[in-house]
């Protein structure tokens, strides 16, 4: 999602015609446990797990048309997960995504708009809840609502998208909810909160169902403009508070934030 701190807008919002956003994130997550059972029935002995990934993200935003903005992602992960069973590792490119966000009109100050995505996974993740594999796809349809306010003095806005992705390779459908708030305490400062909720439609492969619930948190500074005009850095923290079928993960994210 991108943000600008001039006005305090978010993703919501198209980019004016020719001007875009890259924001270049890495995010380190670790996790030593799991939210279902760890113990096997037979033997009786818990399973020791410890998950690692590093994944090095770029996501753009580049504006069309007054009310169109094209939006495009590359990552590159590295993971490792250390099980009873044996260590297993990726490292490469993993997905790649490419869509629209396109501006319907403005209603009681909320502007909405629809956001087609889709998403070509390019690697195995072991961890993954849904079983990716290498030359899956997801086509997912969002409705995007947001709103820009003031309270107490400071500007605000908030974001919330709900979007359902339709899944190939006899995965399921995921339904997601995400609601972003934000607010500028000062000039060149934003704060940012998301709750991030997702969760397959039916049970996976494994009969199992998956749900996540989680909160991100993260400061965006803009850079003095007299040495790297346009640019932010962002600090953050995103953590697992409920979920089921998925592992308990913390991720850290620093990234760098470029308008032009």
């Amino acid at each position: 999602m991108s943000f600008q701190l001039n006005n305090v807008r978010a993703g919501g919002w198209p980019l004016a015609p020719g001007t875009g956003e890259l924001i270049t994130t890495v995010t380190r997550m670790r996790a030593n446990e799991r939210t279902e059972d760890k113990v096997d029935l037979t033997t009786g002995k818990v399973s020791p797990y410890r998950y690692r990934k590093t994944e090095i993200s770029s996501y753009l935003e580049l504006g069309l048309f007054d009310s169109l903005t094209a939006i495009g992602e590359l990552a590159h992960t590295k993971e490792r997960s250390e099980l009873i069973v044996g260590t297993f590792e990726n490292n490469g490119i993993s997905r790649l995504k490419a869509g629209f966000r396109y501006s319907i009109g403005t209603w009681e100050d909320i502007l909405f708009s629809v956001q087609p995505l889709v998403t070509l996974h390019l690697e195995d993740i072991n961890e993954n809840p849904v079983a990716i594999h290498n030359g899956d796809m997801d086509a997912e349809l969002a409705f995007v609502l947001a709103r820009s306010d003031e309270i107490f003095g400071l500007d605000t806005f908030s974001v919330q998208e709900v979007g359902w992705s339709f899944r190939d390779s006899g995965r399921p459908d995921e339904f997601r909810a995400d609601v972003t708030f934000g607010i500028k305490p000062r000039p060149g400062t934003m704060f940012l909160l998301k709750s991030l909720n997702a969760a397959a439609i039916e049970a996976l492969p494994n009969e199992k169902v998956y749900r996540a619930n989680k909160l991100a948190f993260s400061v965006v500074q803009a850079l003095p403009k007299e040495s790297m005009p346009g640019a932010s850095i962002e600090a953050g923290i995103e953590r697992l508070i409920d979920g089921e079928g998925t592992i308990e993960e913390t991720a850290y994210r620093i990234g760098l934030w470029y308008r032009f």
